[in-house]
């Protein structure tokens, strides 16, 4: 009995793999900064940009994230395959990670200007932003494992998968907002960013991953059959909403419980206190987490 598999051939291809998705990687900072048209050098080094240090790391680990997907698995026997799978799975993630942050940009926060605010060194809008790029890693991962196959149909089962899945998470972050302005006698959300309400960032973050992870469970309910994509897109869905709804649900209960007798509305907004920020933040996610275990 050998207690260690090994094959030449097989990690030859386990190998190849990793160097493209290495290649991919170390080419972040370029594209972190080219995406929103900022000198990553000048924030860095000369200006010593939190902002943009937050958002860059979360940009980082969030490809990281996303990349680990393209691979999941048993690598493919034909050595130029599954280098292609590789590569063009992982291209199309960070495209997509790319036009994740362009919604956010202009339909999710369009009064929140991203690359002007980390420009400043508004840390509450590097939060925000570094919540929505990790909530679309967490999307992209679940996707690209449930996705089999490398073949037309399995690049439309992607796209269409982001798609629905992003356009749950926007119409979320939409409700929030309106829902935000009603329960603050039309404070914007957008504005406490723009002012710099870290508390308040660290919450949304939160609410953003947390979401993700939620959409995350219709990977182990929903199974892929590249032969019947619009019904399975449509089951896909309707296990998201539902998964949503429970961890809604769910993640109150906890936040009662935890946050005993704590007003939350006027510690985050009021008082910016980013301990009840934080622990919020960290509920959601938990939450989210455990019913993406399931």
């Amino acid at each position: 009995m050998e207690a260690i598999y090994w094959d030449h051939y097989y990690n030859q291809i386990i190998l190849l793999n990793l160097l493209i998705v290495i290649a991919l990687f170390t080419g972040l900072r370029f594209f972190s900064g080219a995406i929103a048209h900022i000198n990553a050098t000048k924030e860095l080094l000369s200006k010593d940009n939190p902002a943009f240090g937050i958002s860059l790391a979360a940009t980082t680990f969030a490809i990281t994230i996303m990349l680990t997907g393209t691979f999941y698995g048993s690598p493919e026997i034909d050595v130029e395959y599954a280098i292609m799978a590789v590569g063009v799975f992982g291209i199309m993630g960070i495209a997509l990670m790319a036009l994740t942050r362009l919604i956010f940009d202009k339909i999710t926060l369009p009064a929140v200007s991203l690359r002007d605010e980390i420009v400043k060194g508004n840390i509450a809008v590097g939060i925000a932003d570094a919540g929505n790029v990790l909530a679309a890693a967490i999307i992209l991962h679940t996707v690209l494992i449930w996705v089999i196959g490398f073949d037309l149909e399995s690049v439309i089962a992607l796209l269409a998968g982001y798609a629905v899945s992003q356009l749950i998470l926007t119409t979320m972050t939409l409700i929030k907002r309106q829902a935000f302005k009603a329960a603050h006698k039309d404070n914007d959300l957008q504005d406490e960013l723009k002012k710099g309400n870290t508390s308040l960032a660290l919450r949304f973050a939160g609410q953003k991953i947390g979401t993700a992870f939620a959409i995350a469970t219709a990977a182990h309910i929903v199974v892929y059959e590249s032969y019947d994509l619009p019904t399975i897109l449509i089951a896909w869905f309707v296990a998201a909403i539902v998964a949503v709804i429970a961890w809604k649900v769910l993640s109150l209960i906890a936040e009662r419980i935890i946050l005993w007798r704590v007003d939350t509305k006027k510690e985050v907004v009021e008082q910016k206190n980013i301990a009840v920020g934080a622990l919020q933040a960290v509920i959601y996610i938990s939450i989210g987490l455990l019913i993406s275990s399931i």
